[in-house]
């Protein structure tokens, strides 16, 4: 039971990490300006998920 809780720590933990870490560069993507208008951003999120989608096929 002890080891499920501690991997379980583990995982959060890692999640936390990757999280952050996305957080880090998006703001140094706003700090150097490289933003997208709203509507350009969402059909850019479209793009990406319609090729992950199409790749897990």
């Amino acid at each position: 039971m002890a080891y499920a809780l501690q991997d379980e720590k583990v995982r959060d933990s890692i999640n936390n990490e990757r999280l952050l870490k996305m957080l880090d560069r998006g703001i140094d993507d706003m700090e150097a300006g490289r933003e997208l208008p709203l509507t350009e951003a969402f059909v850019k999120i479209t793009e990406l998920r319609n090729s992950r989608r199409n790749a897990e096929v």
